[in-house]
C-alpha cells in the first residue's frame, strides 16, 4: 500500500508537470502533493525569502482547507456520514503526501477534532495539539529534534494565540450591538485585524525556532501572506480538477477540453502567485539574519516581561512597552553589530571556502569548484543576502567558474606579495608561490590566515587562526586551526595549536581591535 501510493503521487505530480508550465508544474506539485523534486531552487528561495515558505510544505492549512470542500455545515442528517467522509479524506491525504511531520501533526488533532464532532463533544485545540505532540514523540522520540516539527507546533500556538485576542476583541471591541452598516464595518474590521494578527503572531511564535536554527527571517512575512495565502485554496483545486479530468479523459473524450482550460487557469493563477511572492520577496527587508544569541535573549526577555504583566492582570499594557522595548533592542542590536566581521567557513568539507561578511557587504576567499559556488550562493541568500562585493579566486589551477562579483581577484596571477585594505578597515595579505596561494585578513591585531596548496614562504606567517584545507604548511605558524572534516590527513602532523572541528559552517567573530570567537565548532582532543 505504501509503495501504492507512492507510485500514485509520482504519477499525478508527472501530469501536473505535462500540463503546466516548467516552472509551475513543480510548484503545484510541492503545494498539493508534497513532491519537491522538480521545484527549482530559484522558487524555493524566492517563497523562502518572502516568508511564505509554508505554503510549499504540505501542513495543516493545506489538509484544513481540501479537508473544507467536504464539510457541509451540521446537517443532522448526514452529519455523521460526513464526518467519515472527512475521516478517510483525512488518512488518504496523510498517507498520499507521505507522513510528513506537519501534516501528521494536522491529521491527528483534525482527526481528534471528528471524534469530538461524532459524540458531541466541545474542541480544545490547545490541548488536541499536545495529544499530538504526545503521539508523535511516542511513535519517533527524536521527532522535537526535528527543525520541521517545531514550525509546525509553534506557528499552531501563533494561531491559536491569535484565535483567542481575536474572541477577546470580538467582546470588548465598541459597537458589539450595533446593527445595519455599522454592524457590517465592524464586522470588516475585525476581520481584517484578525487576518494581520494571525499572520503576525504565527511569524512571532516561529521566530525563536528559525533563529535558534541559524536561519534567515523574513521582514515582508506578514504583507507576503496577507497577499498570498487566500490564493491556495483555489490553486489546490484547481491541481484536483486538472488531474481528475485528465483521468476522465481517457474514457471520456469531452472531457479533454475540459482539462485544458483547467490546466490554463490555473496556470494563469499560478503565475499570479508566484508574481505576488517575487515582488514580496524583492523589497529590502525580505532576508533579515538576526544574531543567534542576542536574538534569543532579546524574546526571552520580552517573554519574562509578558509574563510580569500578565501576573499583575495589566497585561493590555505590555503591547506599548513591549514595542518600545524591542525597538530599543533592535537599535542597539545594531549598534553592536556595527563593524563586526564573521568568516565562514563554507562549501566542501576538505577544502572549503571562506566567506567574510561585514556591515551587510562580503568578501569570498574560493577555494573548490562548483559545489563550493553553490554554497556560497546559499549561504548568503540564507544569511541577510550580504551584498558580495569581492571574490579572491586562491586555487592554483583555475576552472573557468560564473563568479557573483564583478570584481575577482585571481591569486595566481598576481604579485608574489600584495596588501590591500577590504570592507570596514580590514586587511588582505595576499602571498602566491608556486606551490600555492595564501590570504591573510586581519585587522592589525588578529590575523586569520586561509591557503590553497602549500604555498613555501621564505619566512613563516605567524597567525591567530588557520582556515585549513586538506594540509598543512611550515609556511603558516597558527595559534589555532579551524576544520570542516572530524578526522583531516594533517591531524597527527598538529603540535601545540588547538584544532577545532565544526561539521556543519564553522565561523570566526572578528570584533575588530577586540576580541576573536570560534563559533559552532568544538575542540579536537589530540593524541
Amino acid at each position: 500500500m505504501r509503495f501504492a501510493l507512492y507510485r500514485l503521487r509520482q504519477n499525478a505530480s508527472a501530469l501536473l508537470r505535462r500540463w503546466l508550465p516548467r516552472d509551475l508544474g513543480g510548484l503545484e506539485a510541492a503545494m498539493l502533493l508534497g513532491d519537491k523534486a522538480a521545484l527549482p531552487d530559484a522558487v524555493q528561495d524566492t517563497f523562502r525569502a518572502a516568508g511564505i515558505s509554508h505554503l510549499l510544505a504540505v501542513s495543516g492549512l493545506h489538509l484544513a482547507l481540501l479537508c473544507g470542500l467536504f464539510s457541509f455545515g451540521r446537517r443532522r442528517r448526514f452529519y455523521r456520514p460526513l464526518i467519515l467522509l472527512r475521516a478517510a479524506v483525512t488518512v488518504f491525504y496523510m498517507l498520499l503526501t507521505g507522513l510528513p511531520v506537519s501534516v501528521l501533526r494536522a491529521g491527528i488533532v483534525f482527526l481528534l477534532v471528528l471524534l469530538g464532532d461524532w459524540f458531541y463533544q466541545p474542541i480544545d485545540l490547545l490541548t488536541l495539539t499536545g495529544a499530538a505532540a504526545v503521539l508523535l514523540g511516542l511513535q519517533n522520540p527524536y521527532a522535537p529534534c526535528d527543525i520541521g516539527f517545531q514550525l509546525s507546533f509553534c506557528a499552531v500556538l501563533g494561531v491559536q494565540a491569535s484565535a483567542a485576542l481575536g474572541s477577546w476583541e470580538e467582546t470588548h471591541c465598541p459597537g458589539r450591538d450595533a446593527e445595519g452598516i455599522k454592524a457590517q464595518l465592524r464586522h470588516a474590521g475585525l476581520s481584517s485585524l484578525s487576518a494581520v494578527q494571525t499572520a503576525a503572531l504565527a511569524s512571532l511564535a516561529t521566530l525563536p525556532v528559525l533563529v535558534a536554527q541559524g536561519l534567515t527571517t523574513s521582514g515582508v512575512g506578514i504583507l507576503a501572506n496577507l497577499a498570498t495565502v487566500w490564493m491556495l485554496q483555489p490553486a489546490l483545486v484547481l491541481g484536483l480538477a486538472v488531474l481528475a479530468l485528465q483521468i476522465a479523459a481517457i474514457p471520456l473524450g469531452f472531457a479533454a477540453p475540459l482539462a485544458h482550460m483547467a490546466s490554463f487557469l490555473l496556470a494563469v493563477w499560478l503565475r499570479v502567485f508566484y508574481a505576488l511572492a517575487s515582488w514580496c520577496a524583492a523589497l529590502p527587508l525580505a532576508r533579515l539574519y538576526l544574531p543567534r544569541e542576542y536574538t534569543l535573549l532579546v524574546l526571552a526577555l520580552l517573554g519574562a516581561l509578558a509574563l510580569a504583566y500578565y501576573a499583575a492582570g495589566k497585561l493590555r499594557w505590555f503591547l506599548p512597552v513591549g514595542a518600545a522595548c524591542a525597538v530599543m533592542a533592535v537599535m542597539l542590536g545594531v549598534q553592536l553589530q556595527k563593524g563586526v566581521a564573521t568568516l565562514a567557513l563554507v562549501g566542501t568539507a576538505g577544502n572549503p571556502a571562506v566567506v567574510c561578511v561585514q556591515d551587510g557587504q562580503a568578501v569570498v576567499l574560493f577555494r573548490g569548484g562548483e559545489a563550493n559556488l553553490r554554497a556560497v550562493r546559499s549561504y548568503l541568500a540564507d544569511h541577510g543576502a550580504a551584498e558580495q562585493v569581492l571574490t579572491v579566486d586562491l586555487r592554483r589551477s583555475a576552472s573557468d567558474l560564473s563568479f557573483d562579483t564583478a570584481e575577482v581577484w585571481t591569486a595566481q596571477v598576481m604579485d608574489a606579495y600584495s596588501t590591500h585594505t577590504i570592507l570596514n578597515g580590514l586587511t588582505l595579505e595576499l602571498y602566491h608561490t608556486s606551490g600555492g596561494n595564501l590570504a591573510v585578513i586581519g585587522d592589525g591585531r588578529t590575523h586569520i590566515a586561509v591557503m590553497a596548496g602549500n604555498a613555501a614562504l621564505d619566512a613563516p606567517v605567524a597567525v591567530d587562526v588557520l582556515c585549513a584545507a586538506g594540509a598543512l604548511s611550515d609556511s603558516v605558524q597558527p595559534v589555532s586551526i579551524l576544520t570542516t572534516t572530524s578526522s583531516p590527513r594533517w591531524l597527527d602532523q598538529a603540535g601545540t595549536e588547538r584544532v577545532y572541528y565544526g561539521q556543519d559552517i564553522p565561523t570566526l567573530r572578528l570584533r575588530p581591535g577586540r576580541s576573536l570567537q570560534i563559533k559552532e565548532a568544538q575542540r579536537v582532543a589530540l593524541q
